[in-house]
């Protein structure tokens, strides 16, 4: 036995060792028709053959071959010449080809029947069929034609649809073919009832999620908005929507929903480093879901030698808990910095939701601050209305290779509603970001603001504007860039201009450089002149988010004669 295995073991050795190499060369043909043929030539399916029969069975099959592969593109009439010949060690297969002329499509017969007749998208379909009479015969394009009327009608839930005829005649005795594609969508299902996995959650709560009414005409991607909203909503780690057309009762479909809840809770970390602000430390809370409502907790400690602030907001889900939220908030915090020192506390209320294709977010809070910006000390008790807007377009807000942010955010105060002073005040944050290739990205960012006040000198530091620091005009302390009065002390601007042009090149890996220049001033006259910075930077996406450490030269007066910049944190 023994030796029968060891002679079947040489016997493959040897056939492996004595198979021949075939070449094959095709001439011709484009290179789209080459590559199909060489992908259902037998000859061409291993790299060698070790019995030459075989070889020549499999080359004597290959006109045929290239037959069945030339038609799906219309070419029913090829000619070919086929040869086989010894070179050295191997062999040579040359198949020259003449495709011809291609068939061509004399009638097109697209018909549709049933309930689909009544939806737009089907009449579309027909319409923009990817064929035409007079076209060439393109199977792939029918194919295509034809799978778009099935994809149709799995969205619009014709789980009876069928095809009545669907076939390709071709006629050789006068080169010409035709398309039948008749396809009956028969009745629309509609939503049946939602059914949900248990959750720490309350059905209600759930129920709220669903963007439909049992008994609406079935969509799927309605589904996917469903699957959308509860991702969304940060309360689950996983959203499996599933339709149930078997178990469809008169046409209506019952959906389940399987969910995966996120931790309950959430902590984190984050650092910096700014020449002008130290270290930095950022530490947050987070409870995903204090109770059965869903509704959530959340706190932020960012601590630096010149500012510390503490933000808590308990938020709770309105009617629709993916986008509607009402919160109520709270903030304390200190800061000293070149422009003055701050002392804040408030309190407030919140609304956010989704407007136009916007995040909108609606607040009143109550402001005491006491200050004090070269002036003596001062005290200012503040109701402040606030309505902000916010587009984003990115598909990774993590690490985007492009993507845009706008932010539009406008408040006041006023003496005639509980307020130490009357203003108002328009803010203005946009960043683009842009693709150069697959390295390089252009990063462009600018902020304006006005402030409309005949009480300049008695507006709180928070709600002055001041340019300088890491988000700013890098190469100057944060604050530094400020309109001064009379004994040179920083009283800040009524008007807020910021521009950043930056220029980022991945080197290897996550690793990557940039250089920058930013511009700007936070001035009380037109005229006021602006400051420039010019620097270096090194880049390093990682797993938690980008990681800048930037290197600032200004090239306007300035306190120091340069600046660094640690950042952690989401380009967009």
């Amino acid at each position: 036995m023994r030796w029968i295995l060891l002679l079947s073991c040489l016997l493959c050795f040897a056939s492996a060792w004595s198979a021949e190499q075939v070449a094959i060369r095709i001439e011709g043909l484009d290179e789209r028709l080459e590559r199909n043929i060489r992908a259902l030539l037998t000859i061409a399916q291993a790299e060698s053959m070790s019995d030459p029969h075989r070889i020549r069975i499999a080359h004597e099959r290959a006109p045929d071959e290239i037959r069945r592969a030339l038609e799906p593109f219309g070419y029913y009439r090829p000619k070919i010449d086929a040869a086989l010949t010894r070179e050295g060690p191997g062999w040579l297969a040359v198949y020259r080809i003449d495709p011809g002329d291609p068939i061509k499509l004399s009638e097109v017969d697209v018909r549709l029947t049933g309930e689909g007749l009544e939806l737009r998208e089907f009449k579309t379909l027909i319409a923009r069929f990817p064929l035409k009479e007079g076209d060439v015969l393109d199977h792939t394009r029918y194919e295509k034609g034809k799978e778009a009327f099935s994809e149709a009608a799995t969205e619009f839930g014709f789980f009876d649809a069928s095809f009545s005829r669907a076939e390709i005649l071709v006629h050789l005795s006068d080169y010409r073919s035709e398309i039948h594609l008749h396809f009956d969508t028969g009745k629309r299902y509609r939503f049946g009832e939602v059914s949900f996995s248990e959750t720490p959650l309350k059905p209600s709560l759930l129920e709220r999620f669903v963007n439909f009414h049992a008994g609406e005409p079935f969509r799927s991607s309605t589904l996917v908005r469903l699957q959308k909203n509860l991702l969304d909503s940060s309360y689950f780690s996983k959203a499996d929507v599933i339709p149930h057309p078997e178990q469809a009762d008169a046409r209506q479909v019952p959906v389940s929903v399987s969910l995966a809840m996120q931790p309950r809770n959430r902590f984190q970390a984050g650092a910096g480093y700014g020449t002008d602000t130290g270290p930095r430390l950022t530490l947050g809370y987070r409870n995903r879901y204090l109770n059965r409502h869903g509704h959530s907790f959340y706190a932020d400690l960012r601590l630096s030698l010149i500012r510390t602030e503490l933000d808590a907001l308990y938020a709770i889900p309105l009617k629709r808990p993916e986008k509607d939220q009402l919160g109520f908030a709270a903030q304390i915090g200190t800061e000293d910095t070149l422009a003055g020192t701050a002392e804040v506390a408030r309190i407030g209320i919140r609304h956010s939701t989704a407007r136009w294709g916007l995040r909108e977010v609606l607040s009143l809070d109550l402001q005491r601050e006491r200050f004090d910006v070269g002036e003596g000390p001062q005290t200012a008790v503040l109701l402040l209305p606030s309505l902000g807007y916010t587009w984003l377009s990115s598909e990774n807000v993590l690490n985007p290779e492009r993507g845009a942010r706008i932010d539009l955010i406008g408040n006041g105060a006023s003496k005639d509603l509980l307020s130490d002073v009357s203003f108002f005040k328009l803010r203005l944050n946009a960043k683009g970001i842009y693709s150069l290739g697959e390295r390089n990205r252009l990063i462009a960012r600018a902020q304006l603001g006005y402030i409309a006040t005949d009480e300049f000198s008695e507006l709180p530091l928070t709600q002055r504007f001041y340019a300088g620091g890491d988000r700013s005009v890098r190469g100057y302390r944060l604050n530094e860039i400020s309109a001064r009065n009379a004994d040179g002390d920083r009283i800040g601007g009524r008007y807020l201009t910021v521009g950043s042009i930056e220029y980022e090149r991945t080197l290897f890996g996550p690793w990557g450089v940039a250089v920058f220049y930013d511009v700007g001033r936070a001035a009380n006259h037109f005229d006021e002149p602006f400051s420039h910075g010019v620097g270096l930077g090194a880049r390093w996406r990682s797993p938690i988010g980008p990681v800048r450490l930037d290197f600032a030269v200004p090239l306007s007066r300035a306190e120091d004669s340069f600046q660094v910049h640690l950042i952690l944190g989401p380009d967009l």
